[in-house]
Protein backbone atom coordinates (compact mmCIF):
# COMPACT_ATOMS: atom_id res chain seq x y z
CA UNK A 1 0.00 0.00 0.00
CA UNK A 2 1.84 3.20 -0.62
CA UNK A 3 1.64 6.12 1.45
CA UNK A 4 -0.85 8.22 0.15
CA UNK A 5 -3.38 5.26 0.12
CA UNK A 6 -2.43 5.06 3.68
CA UNK A 7 -3.14 8.29 4.19
CA UNK A 8 -6.26 8.47 2.70
CA UNK A 9 -8.06 5.83 5.00
CA UNK A 10 -6.84 6.85 8.05
CA UNK A 11 -8.71 8.27 10.43
CA UNK A 12 -8.07 10.98 13.29
CA UNK A 13 -9.34 11.20 16.65
CA UNK A 14 -8.99 14.66 18.77
CA UNK A 15 -9.50 14.59 22.73
CA UNK A 16 -9.32 17.98 23.83
CA UNK A 17 -8.45 18.98 27.75
CA UNK A 18 -10.03 22.30 28.55
CA UNK A 19 -7.27 24.32 29.74
CA UNK A 20 -4.83 22.07 30.53
CA UNK A 21 -1.07 22.56 31.07
CA UNK A 22 2.38 21.55 30.67
CA UNK A 23 3.02 23.60 33.71
CA UNK A 24 1.12 20.84 35.25
CA UNK A 25 1.72 18.13 32.91
CA UNK A 26 5.26 18.22 32.75
CA UNK A 27 5.45 17.79 36.18
CA UNK A 28 3.39 14.77 37.04
CA UNK A 29 4.70 13.30 34.24
CA UNK A 30 8.18 12.84 35.99
CA UNK A 31 6.35 11.47 39.09
CA UNK A 32 4.62 9.03 36.79
CA UNK A 33 1.01 10.39 37.26
CA UNK A 34 0.15 10.84 33.58
CA UNK A 35 1.07 7.48 31.86
CA UNK A 36 -1.10 8.14 28.89
CA UNK A 37 0.06 11.69 27.84
CA UNK A 38 3.47 10.59 28.60
CA UNK A 39 2.75 7.44 26.29
CA UNK A 40 1.56 9.78 23.87
CA UNK A 41 4.61 12.41 23.91
CA UNK A 42 7.12 9.69 23.60
CA UNK A 43 5.31 7.65 20.42
CA UNK A 44 4.54 11.47 18.97
CA UNK A 45 4.74 14.83 18.96
CA UNK A 46 4.27 17.08 21.38
CA UNK A 47 4.81 21.04 21.82
CA UNK A 48 2.98 24.32 23.13
CA UNK A 49 -0.30 25.34 21.35
CA UNK A 50 -1.03 29.17 21.00
CA UNK A 51 -4.02 30.33 21.97
CA UNK A 52 -5.58 33.11 20.81
CA UNK A 53 -5.57 36.91 21.84
CA UNK A 54 -7.69 36.88 24.09
CA UNK A 55 -7.64 33.32 25.18
CA UNK A 56 -10.93 32.47 26.06
CA UNK A 57 -12.95 30.21 25.43
CA UNK A 58 -15.42 30.74 22.82
CA UNK A 59 -13.10 31.85 20.14
CA UNK A 60 -10.17 29.95 20.83
CA UNK A 61 -12.36 26.68 20.28
CA UNK A 62 -14.30 28.44 17.53
CA UNK A 63 -11.11 29.53 15.65
CA UNK A 64 -10.02 25.79 16.02
CA UNK A 65 -13.46 24.46 14.58
CA UNK A 66 -12.41 26.82 11.66
CA UNK A 67 -8.97 27.53 11.35
CA UNK A 68 -10.07 31.02 10.98
CA UNK A 69 -9.89 34.32 13.41
CA UNK A 70 -12.53 35.97 14.70
CA UNK A 71 -12.54 39.36 12.31
CA UNK A 72 -13.65 36.08 9.81
CA UNK A 73 -15.97 33.39 12.37
CA UNK A 74 -17.32 36.36 14.46
CA UNK A 75 -17.27 34.78 17.65
CA UNK A 76 -15.43 36.70 20.56
CA UNK A 77 -16.25 36.17 23.87
CA UNK A 78 -19.52 34.78 25.79
CA UNK A 79 -21.71 37.95 25.11
CA UNK A 80 -21.50 40.15 22.60
CA UNK A 81 -23.38 43.65 22.26
CA UNK A 82 -26.70 43.82 20.67
CA UNK A 83 -25.81 46.69 17.86
CA UNK A 84 -27.06 49.95 18.04
CA UNK A 85 -27.69 49.81 21.97
CA UNK A 86 -25.84 49.20 25.16
CA UNK A 87 -27.59 46.06 25.67
CA UNK A 88 -25.87 42.33 25.44
CA UNK A 89 -26.68 38.85 24.65
CA UNK A 90 -25.59 35.48 24.90
CA UNK A 91 -23.44 34.15 21.96
CA UNK A 92 -23.53 30.53 21.09
CA UNK A 93 -22.83 28.72 17.92
CA UNK A 94 -25.12 29.90 15.43
CA UNK A 95 -23.37 33.22 15.47
CA UNK A 96 -20.93 31.64 14.11
CA UNK A 97 -20.34 33.14 10.58
CA UNK A 98 -18.33 30.86 8.70
CA UNK A 99 -18.61 26.60 8.17
CA UNK A 100 -16.82 23.85 10.75
CA UNK A 101 -14.81 21.10 9.96
CA UNK A 102 -17.43 18.72 11.02
CA UNK A 103 -19.41 20.89 7.94
CA UNK A 104 -16.85 20.57 5.72
CA UNK A 105 -16.25 17.38 6.05
CA UNK A 106 -19.88 15.73 6.23
CA UNK A 107 -20.36 17.90 2.51
CA UNK A 108 -17.90 15.23 1.15
CA UNK A 109 -19.43 12.23 2.79
CA UNK A 110 -16.65 11.71 5.35
CA UNK A 111 -18.64 10.56 8.65
CA UNK A 112 -17.83 12.99 11.60
CA UNK A 113 -18.96 12.91 15.31
CA UNK A 114 -18.42 15.47 18.22
CA UNK A 115 -18.83 15.54 21.57
CA UNK A 116 -19.01 18.05 24.66
CA UNK A 117 -17.04 20.89 22.29
CA UNK A 118 -18.18 24.30 23.89
CA UNK A 119 -19.45 26.45 21.75
CA UNK A 120 -20.98 23.87 19.21
CA UNK A 121 -25.06 24.31 20.18
CA UNK A 122 -27.46 24.17 18.52
CA UNK A 123 -25.74 21.06 16.96
CA UNK A 124 -25.01 21.04 13.17
CA UNK A 125 -26.93 18.43 11.16
CA UNK A 126 -23.65 16.63 10.40
CA UNK A 127 -23.02 13.26 8.60
CA UNK A 128 -23.25 11.95 11.73
CA UNK A 129 -23.74 13.10 15.50
CA UNK A 130 -22.92 15.88 17.58
CA UNK A 131 -23.24 16.56 20.96
CA UNK A 132 -23.36 19.99 22.42
CA UNK A 133 -20.76 21.50 24.84
CA UNK A 134 -20.99 24.34 27.40
CA UNK A 135 -23.67 26.87 25.89
CA UNK A 136 -26.34 24.46 25.60
CA UNK A 137 -29.15 25.49 27.56
CA UNK A 138 -30.01 22.29 28.67
CA UNK A 139 -28.84 18.49 29.21
CA UNK A 140 -31.53 17.29 26.87
CA UNK A 141 -32.25 16.16 23.00
CA UNK A 142 -31.88 20.54 21.92
CA UNK A 143 -28.40 19.42 22.76
CA UNK A 144 -27.90 16.47 20.56
CA UNK A 145 -28.16 15.87 16.82
CA UNK A 146 -29.72 13.66 15.41
CA UNK A 147 -32.33 13.19 18.28
CA UNK A 148 -32.17 9.40 18.18
CA UNK A 149 -28.92 9.40 19.18
CA UNK A 150 -29.79 11.27 22.26
CA UNK A 151 -32.73 9.01 22.71
CA UNK A 152 -30.24 5.98 22.79
CA UNK A 153 -28.02 7.55 25.38
CA UNK A 154 -30.79 8.29 27.66
CA UNK A 155 -32.10 4.81 27.45
CA UNK A 156 -28.32 3.52 27.87
CA UNK A 157 -26.62 5.36 30.51
CA UNK A 158 -29.37 7.75 31.57
CA UNK A 159 -27.92 11.31 31.39
CA UNK A 160 -25.60 12.76 29.31
CA UNK A 161 -23.69 15.56 31.44
CA UNK A 162 -22.33 18.28 30.28
CA UNK A 163 -21.76 20.75 33.16
CA UNK A 164 -22.43 18.64 36.21
CA UNK A 165 -19.14 19.37 37.40
CA UNK A 166 -19.93 23.35 38.80
CA UNK A 167 -20.31 24.73 42.38
CA UNK A 168 -22.56 27.60 41.87
CA UNK A 169 -24.17 28.94 44.71
CA UNK A 170 -23.01 26.26 47.17
CA UNK A 171 -20.49 26.51 49.97
CA UNK A 172 -16.84 25.10 49.97
CA UNK A 173 -17.73 21.33 49.47
CA UNK A 174 -14.44 19.69 47.91
CA UNK A 175 -15.53 15.96 48.09
CA UNK A 176 -18.89 16.85 46.19
CA UNK A 177 -17.37 18.56 43.48
CA UNK A 178 -14.29 15.78 43.02
CA UNK A 179 -17.14 13.37 42.86
CA UNK A 180 -19.23 15.48 40.15
CA UNK A 181 -15.64 15.92 38.36
CA UNK A 182 -15.80 12.08 38.18
CA UNK A 183 -18.80 11.19 37.62
CA UNK A 184 -18.73 13.88 34.54
CA UNK A 185 -15.57 12.56 32.75
CA UNK A 186 -17.00 8.96 33.41
CA UNK A 187 -19.88 9.52 31.43
CA UNK A 188 -18.30 11.59 28.36
CA UNK A 189 -16.03 8.61 28.14
CA UNK A 190 -18.92 6.01 28.12
CA UNK A 191 -20.72 7.89 25.92
CA UNK A 192 -17.75 8.66 23.82
CA UNK A 193 -16.92 4.91 23.60
CA UNK A 194 -20.14 3.52 22.68
CA UNK A 195 -20.61 5.99 19.74
CA UNK A 196 -17.41 5.53 18.15
CA UNK A 197 -18.09 2.42 18.14
CA UNK A 198 -21.45 1.95 16.99
CA UNK A 199 -21.36 4.52 14.59
CA UNK A 200 -17.62 4.82 12.79
CA UNK A 201 -15.96 8.09 12.13
CA UNK A 202 -13.79 9.61 9.84
CA UNK A 203 -13.22 12.78 12.68
CA UNK A 204 -14.47 11.88 16.02
CA UNK A 205 -13.90 14.40 18.73
CA UNK A 206 -14.53 14.74 22.36
CA UNK A 207 -13.47 17.68 25.24
CA UNK A 208 -13.15 17.19 28.77
CA UNK A 209 -13.68 20.19 30.83
CA UNK A 210 -13.10 19.50 33.97
CA UNK A 211 -9.41 20.48 33.96
CA UNK A 212 -10.18 23.94 33.27
CA UNK A 213 -13.00 24.67 35.70
CA UNK A 214 -11.08 22.86 38.67
CA UNK A 215 -8.09 25.51 37.48
CA UNK A 216 -10.15 28.61 37.99
CA UNK A 217 -11.42 27.55 41.38
CA UNK A 218 -7.97 25.94 42.26
CA UNK A 219 -4.81 26.51 40.46
CA UNK A 220 -3.14 29.23 42.87
CA UNK A 221 0.43 30.14 42.94
CA UNK A 222 0.70 28.00 46.04
CA UNK A 223 -0.64 24.76 44.23
CA UNK A 224 1.44 24.72 41.18
CA UNK A 225 4.31 25.49 43.10
CA UNK A 226 3.21 22.46 44.91
CA UNK A 227 3.22 20.63 41.43
CA UNK A 228 6.07 21.71 40.38
CA UNK A 229 8.19 21.32 43.26
CA UNK A 230 7.29 17.53 43.22
CA UNK A 231 5.48 17.81 47.13
CA UNK A 232 4.95 14.09 46.70
CA UNK A 233 2.20 14.75 49.67
CA UNK A 234 0.06 16.37 47.89
CA UNK A 235 -1.41 13.91 45.44
CA UNK A 236 -4.85 14.30 46.94
CA UNK A 237 -4.40 17.61 45.74
CA UNK A 238 -8.01 18.34 43.68
CA UNK A 239 -6.11 19.85 40.82
CA UNK A 240 -3.63 16.66 40.51
CA UNK A 241 -6.55 14.07 40.92
CA UNK A 242 -8.36 15.90 38.24
CA UNK A 243 -5.32 15.74 35.64
CA UNK A 244 -5.12 12.16 36.92
CA UNK A 245 -8.43 11.13 36.11
CA UNK A 246 -8.42 13.15 32.77
CA UNK A 247 -5.35 10.76 31.84
CA UNK A 248 -7.11 7.56 33.08
CA UNK A 249 -10.19 9.07 30.30
CA UNK A 250 -7.33 9.41 27.61
CA UNK A 251 -6.02 5.57 28.02
CA UNK A 252 -9.74 3.97 28.17
CA UNK A 253 -10.29 5.86 24.65
CA UNK A 254 -6.96 5.26 23.66
CA UNK A 255 -7.69 1.14 23.88
CA UNK A 256 -10.80 1.24 21.67
CA UNK A 257 -8.65 3.29 18.80
CA UNK A 258 -7.24 1.44 16.14
CA UNK A 259 -3.48 1.55 14.62
CA UNK A 260 -4.83 3.15 11.28
CA UNK A 261 -5.68 6.04 13.66
CA UNK A 262 -3.97 9.17 14.61
CA UNK A 263 -4.27 11.12 17.84
CA UNK A 264 -4.58 14.78 18.56
CA UNK A 265 -4.73 15.55 22.10
CA UNK A 266 -5.29 19.72 23.14
CA UNK A 267 -6.40 22.25 24.89
CA UNK A 268 -7.70 25.77 23.79
CA UNK A 269 -5.71 28.02 26.08
CA UNK A 270 -3.55 27.09 29.06
CA UNK A 271 -4.19 27.94 32.65
CA UNK A 272 -2.18 29.69 35.59
CA UNK A 273 -2.73 32.00 38.79
CA UNK A 274 -4.10 34.97 38.93
CA UNK A 275 -2.15 37.44 39.92
CA UNK A 276 -4.12 40.23 40.68
CA UNK A 277 -7.68 41.81 39.34
CA UNK A 278 -7.67 45.00 37.61
CA UNK A 279 -10.60 46.87 37.21
CA UNK A 280 -10.85 48.06 33.96
CA UNK A 281 -14.01 50.39 33.72
CA UNK A 282 -12.79 51.70 37.61
CA UNK A 283 -9.40 52.23 35.43
CA UNK A 284 -10.95 54.57 32.73
CA UNK A 285 -12.74 56.58 35.26
CA UNK A 286 -9.68 57.26 37.08
CA UNK A 287 -8.37 58.76 34.08
CA UNK A 288 -10.86 60.28 33.10
CA UNK A 289 -12.18 58.31 30.11
CA UNK A 290 -15.63 57.07 31.63
CA UNK A 291 -18.06 58.67 33.80
CA UNK A 292 -20.71 57.29 36.16
CA UNK A 293 -23.47 59.28 36.69
CA UNK A 294 -23.84 61.39 39.73
CA UNK A 295 -25.28 60.42 43.00
CA UNK A 296 -24.02 56.97 43.42
CA UNK A 297 -25.94 53.47 43.01
CA UNK A 298 -29.43 53.84 42.83
CA UNK A 299 -31.64 52.22 45.27
CA UNK A 300 -33.59 49.84 42.53
CA UNK A 301 -30.19 49.07 41.36
CA UNK A 302 -28.93 47.68 44.83
CA UNK A 303 -32.23 46.01 45.32
CA UNK A 304 -31.83 44.20 42.33
CA UNK A 305 -27.76 43.56 42.88
CA UNK A 306 -29.01 42.15 46.61
CA UNK A 307 -32.03 40.16 45.28
CA UNK A 308 -29.52 38.18 42.56
CA UNK A 309 -26.87 37.31 45.51
CA UNK A 310 -29.72 36.00 48.07
CA UNK A 311 -31.57 33.82 44.96
CA UNK A 312 -28.28 32.46 43.38
CA UNK A 313 -26.52 31.61 46.90
CA UNK A 314 -29.72 30.54 48.69
CA UNK A 315 -32.54 29.38 46.46
CA UNK A 316 -32.33 25.81 45.44
CA UNK A 317 -32.21 25.41 41.19
CA UNK A 318 -35.95 24.41 41.16
CA UNK A 319 -37.26 27.66 42.69
CA UNK A 320 -35.01 29.79 41.03
CA UNK A 321 -36.56 28.22 37.56
CA UNK A 322 -40.05 29.13 38.87
CA UNK A 323 -39.54 32.81 39.60
CA UNK A 324 -37.27 33.75 37.00
CA UNK A 325 -39.88 31.62 34.05
CA UNK A 326 -42.32 34.32 35.42
CA UNK A 327 -39.77 37.35 35.08
CA UNK A 328 -39.31 37.06 31.16
CA UNK A 329 -39.54 40.86 30.17
CA UNK A 330 -37.15 41.78 33.55
CA UNK A 331 -34.66 39.06 33.18
CA UNK A 332 -34.39 39.85 30.21
CA UNK A 333 -32.54 42.61 31.22
CA UNK A 334 -31.15 42.08 34.58
CA UNK A 335 -27.51 41.60 32.91
CA UNK A 336 -27.57 44.77 31.05
CA UNK A 337 -29.04 46.88 33.39
CA UNK A 338 -26.12 45.87 36.18
CA UNK A 339 -23.67 46.29 33.67
CA UNK A 340 -24.37 49.87 32.42
CA UNK A 341 -27.17 51.62 34.63
CA UNK A 342 -24.61 53.65 36.07
CA UNK A 343 -22.44 55.08 33.61
CA UNK A 344 -23.21 58.60 32.36
CA UNK A 345 -23.07 57.93 28.50
CA UNK A 346 -22.97 61.64 27.63
CA UNK A 347 -19.70 62.49 29.49
CA UNK A 348 -17.83 59.02 28.30
CA UNK A 349 -15.35 58.46 25.83
CA UNK A 350 -14.31 54.70 26.14
CA UNK A 351 -15.46 52.03 28.59
CA UNK A 352 -14.80 47.75 29.28
CA UNK A 353 -16.93 45.25 28.19
CA UNK A 354 -16.18 41.36 28.18
CA UNK A 355 -13.15 39.50 29.19
CA UNK A 356 -9.81 40.04 29.51
CA UNK A 357 -9.26 43.62 28.62
CA UNK A 358 -11.74 44.79 25.77
CA UNK A 359 -12.05 48.38 25.37
CA UNK A 360 -15.03 50.42 23.09
CA UNK A 361 -15.05 53.90 22.27
CA UNK A 362 -18.29 55.95 22.42
CA UNK A 363 -18.11 56.46 19.06
CA UNK A 364 -20.64 58.85 16.98
CA UNK A 365 -22.87 56.99 14.94
CA UNK A 366 -22.01 53.93 16.30
CA UNK A 367 -23.20 53.70 20.24
CA UNK A 368 -26.64 54.97 20.79
CA UNK A 369 -25.18 58.11 22.83
CA UNK A 370 -21.48 58.14 21.14
CA UNK A 371 -19.59 61.12 22.16
CA UNK A 372 -16.21 60.74 20.33
CA UNK A 373 -16.34 61.85 16.07
CA UNK A 374 -14.70 59.25 13.73
CA UNK A 375 -11.46 59.73 12.14
CA UNK A 376 -8.72 61.95 14.19
CA UNK A 377 -10.69 62.35 17.58
CA UNK A 378 -10.90 58.84 17.38
CA UNK A 379 -7.39 58.26 16.74
CA UNK A 380 -6.12 60.66 19.09
CA UNK A 381 -8.22 58.83 21.70
CA UNK A 382 -6.97 54.90 21.23
CA UNK A 383 -3.19 56.53 21.31
CA UNK A 384 -4.34 58.21 24.83
CA UNK A 385 -5.24 55.23 26.16
CA UNK A 386 -2.84 52.85 24.85
CA UNK A 387 0.00 55.34 26.07
CA UNK A 388 -1.51 55.77 29.45
CA UNK A 389 -2.20 51.90 29.74
CA UNK A 390 1.32 51.08 29.09
CA UNK A 391 2.83 52.71 32.16
CA UNK A 392 0.89 50.32 34.64
CA UNK A 393 3.56 48.53 36.69
CA UNK A 394 2.34 45.94 39.33
CA UNK A 395 1.84 48.08 42.78
CA UNK A 396 3.91 45.80 44.65
CA UNK A 397 6.78 44.80 42.20
CA UNK A 398 6.82 47.96 39.93
CA UNK A 399 7.43 45.23 37.04
CA UNK A 400 5.30 46.56 33.23
CA UNK A 401 2.20 44.22 33.44
CA UNK A 402 1.25 44.88 29.77
CA UNK A 403 2.93 43.36 26.84
CA UNK A 404 0.98 45.14 24.32
CA UNK A 405 -2.11 47.13 23.47
CA UNK A 406 -3.70 46.22 20.29
CA UNK A 407 -6.14 47.51 17.47
CA UNK A 408 -8.26 45.46 16.38
CA UNK A 409 -6.69 45.44 12.98
CA UNK A 410 -3.66 44.46 14.59
CA UNK A 411 -5.18 40.75 15.57
CA UNK A 412 -8.18 40.51 12.87
CA UNK A 413 -8.79 39.85 9.78
CA UNK A 414 -12.46 39.78 7.86
CA UNK A 415 -16.16 40.47 7.34
CA UNK A 416 -16.61 40.88 11.10
CA UNK A 417 -14.10 43.24 12.31
CA UNK A 418 -16.21 46.35 13.02
CA UNK A 419 -17.81 43.77 15.75
CA UNK A 420 -14.04 43.49 17.49
CA UNK A 421 -13.07 46.19 20.48
CA UNK A 422 -11.34 49.04 19.38
CA UNK A 423 -8.32 48.13 21.58
CA UNK A 424 -7.57 44.76 23.45
CA UNK A 425 -4.82 44.44 26.29
CA UNK A 426 -2.08 42.18 25.99
CA UNK A 427 -1.37 41.51 29.18
CA UNK A 428 2.59 39.92 30.25
CA UNK A 429 1.96 36.48 31.09
CA UNK A 430 -2.32 36.97 31.34
CA UNK A 431 -1.60 36.70 35.32
CA UNK A 432 -3.72 39.86 35.17
CA UNK A 433 -7.49 39.57 35.07
CA UNK A 434 -10.06 41.47 34.34
CA UNK A 435 -14.14 40.63 33.59
CA UNK A 436 -16.93 42.03 32.98
CA UNK A 437 -17.97 43.25 36.65
CA UNK A 438 -22.14 44.21 37.43
CA UNK A 439 -22.24 47.62 38.31
CA UNK A 440 -20.40 50.33 39.01
CA UNK A 441 -16.79 49.80 39.84
CA UNK A 442 -15.06 51.29 43.10
CA UNK A 443 -12.34 51.72 44.79
CA UNK A 444 -8.58 50.77 43.88
CA UNK A 445 -7.83 49.94 40.30
CA UNK A 446 -5.83 46.85 41.43
CA UNK A 447 -7.76 44.02 43.92
CA UNK A 448 -7.41 40.82 45.10
CA UNK A 449 -9.19 37.59 43.98
CA UNK A 450 -13.02 37.39 43.78
CA UNK A 451 -15.63 34.82 44.73
CA UNK A 452 -16.81 33.07 41.86
CA UNK A 453 -20.71 34.28 41.16
CA UNK A 454 -22.39 34.34 44.65
CA UNK A 455 -20.47 30.98 45.77
CA UNK A 456 -17.76 30.91 48.85
CA UNK A 457 -15.19 29.67 46.21
CA UNK A 458 -12.44 32.35 45.04
CA UNK A 459 -11.54 31.91 41.25
CA UNK A 460 -7.97 32.01 41.53
CA UNK A 461 -6.96 30.63 38.31
CA UNK A 462 -7.28 31.88 34.93
CA UNK A 463 -6.08 31.27 31.36
CA UNK A 464 -2.56 31.67 29.80
CA UNK A 465 -1.84 31.81 26.02
CA UNK A 466 0.26 28.69 25.69
CA UNK A 467 -2.14 25.31 25.54
CA UNK A 468 -0.88 21.78 24.85
CA UNK A 469 -0.40 19.98 21.30
CA UNK A 470 0.24 16.51 21.60
CA UNK A 471 0.06 14.11 18.21
CA UNK A 472 0.61 10.33 17.54
CA UNK A 473 -0.06 7.89 14.55
CA UNK A 474 1.47 6.65 11.36
CA UNK A 475 3.78 8.89 9.43
CA UNK A 476 3.75 11.42 12.44
CA UNK A 477 7.43 12.04 14.48
CA UNK A 478 8.32 10.40 16.98
CA UNK A 479 9.71 11.68 20.25
CA UNK A 480 9.82 15.13 18.42
CA UNK A 481 9.33 18.61 19.99
CA UNK A 482 7.40 21.26 18.13
CA UNK A 483 7.58 25.01 18.20
CA UNK A 484 5.31 28.11 17.15
CA UNK A 485 1.76 25.73 16.91
CA UNK A 486 -1.69 28.14 16.71
CA UNK A 487 -5.23 26.75 17.40
CA UNK A 488 -5.69 27.89 13.92
CA UNK A 489 -3.63 25.28 12.62
CA UNK A 490 -5.40 22.16 13.85
CA UNK A 491 -8.12 22.06 11.39
CA UNK A 492 -5.85 22.70 8.48
CA UNK A 493 -3.93 19.60 9.81
CA UNK A 494 -6.58 17.28 10.13
CA UNK A 495 -7.88 18.01 7.10
CA UNK A 496 -4.65 17.15 5.35
CA UNK A 497 -4.33 14.08 7.32
CA UNK A 498 -7.58 13.39 5.70
CA UNK A 499 -6.59 13.77 2.10
CA UNK A 500 -8.69 16.65 1.92
CA UNK A 501 -7.34 19.83 0.49
CA UNK A 502 -6.93 22.73 2.73
CA UNK A 503 -9.56 26.06 2.03
CA UNK A 504 -7.31 29.16 1.06
CA UNK A 505 -8.95 31.63 3.35
CA UNK A 506 -7.84 29.52 5.98
CA UNK A 507 -5.74 31.57 8.53
CA UNK A 508 -4.25 28.46 10.03
CA UNK A 509 -1.43 26.57 8.20
CA UNK A 510 -0.61 22.46 7.96
CA UNK A 511 1.68 21.52 10.75
CA UNK A 512 4.30 19.38 8.26
CA UNK A 513 6.79 19.60 11.14
CA UNK A 514 4.73 17.14 12.97
CA UNK A 515 5.25 14.24 9.87
CA UNK A 516 8.21 12.29 8.29
CA UNK A 517 9.47 14.86 5.96
CA UNK A 518 9.43 11.09 3.06
CA UNK A 519 5.60 11.03 3.95
CA UNK A 520 5.55 15.41 3.50
CA UNK A 521 7.11 15.04 0.32
CA UNK A 522 5.11 12.46 -1.47
CA UNK A 523 1.88 13.97 0.01
CA UNK A 524 2.11 16.99 -0.23
CA UNK A 525 -0.63 19.78 1.19
CA UNK A 526 -3.59 20.42 -1.15
CA UNK A 527 -5.40 24.08 -1.33
CA UNK A 528 -8.31 24.48 -2.44
CA UNK A 529 -10.48 28.15 -3.75
CA UNK A 530 -12.87 29.75 -1.68
CA UNK A 531 -15.17 32.12 -2.64
CA UNK A 532 -17.07 33.22 0.35
CA UNK A 533 -18.13 30.64 2.83
CA UNK A 534 -19.95 33.14 5.14
CA UNK A 535 -23.15 31.67 6.14
CA UNK A 536 -26.68 33.22 6.82
CA UNK A 537 -28.30 30.76 8.63
CA UNK A 538 -30.81 32.32 11.36
CA UNK A 539 -29.24 32.97 14.64
CA UNK A 540 -30.71 30.93 17.65
CA UNK A 541 -31.89 33.44 20.34
CA UNK A 542 -32.06 31.86 23.71
CA UNK A 543 -35.09 32.12 25.69
CA UNK A 544 -35.31 33.60 29.16
CA UNK A 545 -35.21 30.52 30.89
CA UNK A 546 -31.98 29.18 28.49
CA UNK A 547 -30.34 32.68 28.68
CA UNK A 548 -30.19 32.13 32.49
CA UNK A 549 -29.38 28.39 32.69
CA UNK A 550 -26.26 28.91 30.52
CA UNK A 551 -25.64 32.61 32.52
CA UNK A 552 -25.19 30.44 35.42
CA UNK A 553 -22.79 27.87 34.41
CA UNK A 554 -20.29 30.47 33.24
CA UNK A 555 -20.93 32.18 36.34
CA UNK A 556 -20.00 29.06 37.76
CA UNK A 557 -16.92 29.11 36.39
CA UNK A 558 -16.19 32.31 36.94
CA UNK A 559 -16.31 33.92 33.56
CA UNK A 560 -19.39 36.34 34.35
CA UNK A 561 -18.69 37.99 37.35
Amino acid sequence: MSNREKKRNRKVVVIGLDGATFDVIQPLIKRGKLPNLARIMQNGVYGHLRSTIHPITPQAWTSFLTGKNAGKHGILDFTSREKDSYDIRFVNASHRKTESIFSLLSKVRKKVGAIAIPFTFPPEKVNGFMLSGMDSPAEDDRAVYPESVYDEIKTKFGHYYIHLASPVGRKIDQSKFWKDIKTEDENRTLISKYLMKKYPCDLFMTVYNNTDRVAHQHLDETVLDMIQNNHRANDDDLLVKTYVNSDAQVGSLLSDIDKDTSVIIMSDHGSGPIRRVFFLNRWLEENNFLAYRKGGESQAISILHQARFLAKRFLPRGAKNFIKSRMAGFRDKIDSTLSFSEIDWEQTKAYGFGMYGNIYINLKGREPKGIVAPGKEFDNLCDQIIENLCQLRDPDTGEKIIEKVYRRNDLYSGHYLEDIPDLLIGWKDYSYYTSVTLGKESGPVFGPHMNIDCSEYKHVGTHRLNGIFMAMGDNIRQGAQIHNAQIFDITPTILYMLNQPVPDDMDGRVLIEIFEKDFVTKNPPTYSRTKDDTLTSDVFTYSVEESRQVAERLRGLGYLD
